[in-house]
């Protein structure tokens, strides 16, 4: 960081407080949600196993790195936006629009293949359990990528940039989130046996 950077530099908590209790509540709901999972997996056993045995772990943790590369690309825009750089803010806001949008291909092609096998919501616990938590996730995916188009086309100077400082802290603390419920999808639905 140099010394214009520092003295650019905003000082103040990120996002404002209803941000940060929307992203409380959601986890919470993911929280609830994993617990049902977990829940269901011990009931049925032989059908999560059978089940998570047709996942494509490849296609999984491609999308888990893929998130991941997206978070870093979501950070360096709000550091950007908090020395007003609008240059860097806006490529960076174009690369976390980019990997959302992979993500959201990844994952079409997956459900693609799990419904051309016959694979649906309605097949048994485990593929309900699957599609309607995958599902909601990618819901906050679309979501997050609405709010990152927002961003990019109401953020075009550097006038506009220092306006929308806080919404581009809120937008990245939406994303983190997301990529964080992600992880922890991949691990509980692709990985633990």
């Amino acid at each position: 960081m140099t010394a214009s950077d520092s003295e650019s530099l905003i000082e103040h908590h990120p996002a404002e407080i209803g941000v940060w209790l929307f992203i409380f509540a959601d986890m919470c709901i993911f929280a609830m949600y994993f617990g049902v999972f977990v829940w269901e997996k011990n009931l049925n056993p032989a059908i999560f196993a059978e089940g998570q045995a047709t996942l494509s772990a490849q296609l999984g943790g491609l999308n888990t790195v893929i998130l991941l590369i997206s978070s870093y690309f979501a950070a360096k825009a709000v550091h950007s936006a908090r020395v007003f750089n609008i240059d860097a803010y806006r490529r960076f806001i174009k690369l976390t629009i980019f990997c959302g949008l992979a993500f959201l291909c990844v994952k079409f092609v997956e459900y693609s293949d799990k419904f051309s096998a016959g694979f649906d919501i309605a097949t048994n616990a485990f593929y309900r359990n699957y599609f309607s938590f995958t599902g909601f996730h990618l819901l906050h995916v679309i979501l997050g990528l609405s709010f990152l188009a927002w961003l990019l086309f109401s953020t075009k100077t550097a006038e506009q940039l220092k306006e929308n400082v806080k919404a581009s802290e809120g937008v990245g603390l939406y994303w983190h989130m997301v990529d964080l419920l992600w992880v922890v999808l991949f691990s509980l639905i692709y990985l633990v046996p």
